[in-house]
């Protein structure tokens, strides 16, 4: 307890530093103040569709650093804390909280004998993600025709052109740039993990590049990849990530069992509040990035919405999905999606980063303000809206 306590005022101490000189690079976006997934995400995205509105392709490369915390070199940490110009007490203290811990394994009855650690960050310590970020924090500047997406350890490169070889052609010369600093610092990179992938506008043809490569070997290509959560295809239809969000959710309902049901226990008060702690921030996550997908999909996610309150209240077949949403006091999902990118949208400006400002305001195509919810009888014909449900609490 005391640890934590202790880890999150030097914690508080990094961050200040790094705040108020302007230590971390703009590409960084973990675990910084005002910098979430979600705006990560939503300026990598309005990078792509950017590059669709001018019919050019968009090369990207997404790594998976093998053992991030566990490869961090302490001396080269401290080495690099020292040149950002830290405070002496901050690097000293850091110094003290790295040396000296040791390790041992267990096995049923056995036990080895304690052995130091010569490299690597606390796992789960607080002040950890900050220092591996400040570790990468050198990589090196990308060039005209290449971007950065930082987020800790997650790392993705991408490169725009018009032709496929050129794409190719950027990203290789980054790479080669990169492998020096990743050799040097010994950050240890999965190639057979890490991703390439190249969206491209809908109607786009083009012949799929050769692989980029890595310590000569190849990065596998594909069309749909997982960054920071979200699921993206080449096209950038947002169809394999509603495909997820509904599994995600479906198995997540099926977990809560007989909570969520007509004859539970529970209020109905709980059970919507049940909703909307463990359901619907699975469904609405990153929605940012995602607000321009089609009609139908955010429809998907509409009837997933009207199950689950249909659930608790036990409302017979012939009351609407409409009527329990207003009775509830529980937006449509296209609403709920709209109020959640207006207010990040308005907060984007209190961000103090070059590169959000940058960030174009999606139009809300896709989105419909009042799609069909209405629940259908037993011979297919609406109910009326005039009848008002009178469930018990």
């Amino acid at each position: 307890m005391i640890g934590k306590l202790f880890e999150k005022i030097l914690l508080a101490r990094i961050l200040h530093e790094v705040n108020v000189r302007g230590l971390m690079r703009d590409e960084q976006f973990g675990f910084r103040p005002r910098h979430s997934t979600s705006l990560q995400l939503a300026l990598l995205v309005e990078r792509i569709n950017r590059n669709f509105g001018e019919k050019r392709l968009t090369g990207a490369v997404f790594f998976d650093v093998a053992k991030a915390f566990d490869t961090v070199c302490s001396d080269g940490l401290l080495y690099k804390l020292t040149l950002l110009n830290l405070p002496s007490y901050i690097v000293h203290t850091i110094s003290s909280y790295l040396q000296g811990r040791t390790f041992e394994a267990s096995f049923q009855t056995a036990t080895s004998s304690h052995r130091g650690m010569r490299a690597g960050v606390a796992q789960g310590g607080l002040i950890s993600p900050v220092l591996f970020s400040l570790y990468v924090n050198d990589v090196p500047s990308p060039s005209h025709h290449v971007e950065l997406a930082l987020y800790a350890d997650n790392t993705a490169i991408i490169d725009t052109s018009c032709k496929p070889t050129l794409l190719v052609s950027y990203l290789e010369s980054y790479l080669n740039d990169l492998q020096w600093l990743l050799s040097e610092w010994r950050i240890a990179i999965n190639v057979s993990k890490s991703i390439a992938i190249t969206f491209a506008p809908a109607g786009r043809r083009f012949v799929q590049p050769q692989p980029v490569t890595l310590f000569g070997e190849p990065i596998e290509c594909v069309d749909t990849t997982r960054y920071l959560g979200v699921n993206l295809d080449k096209g950038l239809t947002w169809s394999p990530h509603i495909d997820q969000v509904r599994k995600k959710t479906a198995q997540s309902m099926g977990m809560l069992g007989p909570l969520p049901n007509r004859k539970s226990y529970l209020s109905i008060r709980n059970g919507v509040l049940l909703y909307k702690q463990l359901i619907r921030p699975m469904m609405d996550y990153a929605s940012p990035a995602w607000r321009s997908a089609a009609r139908s999909h955010v429809r998907r996610l509409q009837v997933l919405q009207s199950k689950c309150l249909r659930l608790p209240t036990g409302a017979p077949w012939y009351v609407s999905n409409r009527q329990i949403h207003e009775v509830l006091g529980v937006l449509l999902f296209a609403d709920h999606i709209r109020a959640l990118t207006a207010s990040f949208d308005s907060k984007l400006a209190d961000v103090g980063n070059p590169l959000v400002w940058q960030l174009d305001r999606y139009a809300d195509r896709g989105l419909i303000s009042s799609p069909d919810v209405k629940a259908k009888g037993s011979r297919g014909q609406q109910t009326s809206r005039s009848h008002r449900p009178q469930w018990p609490h």
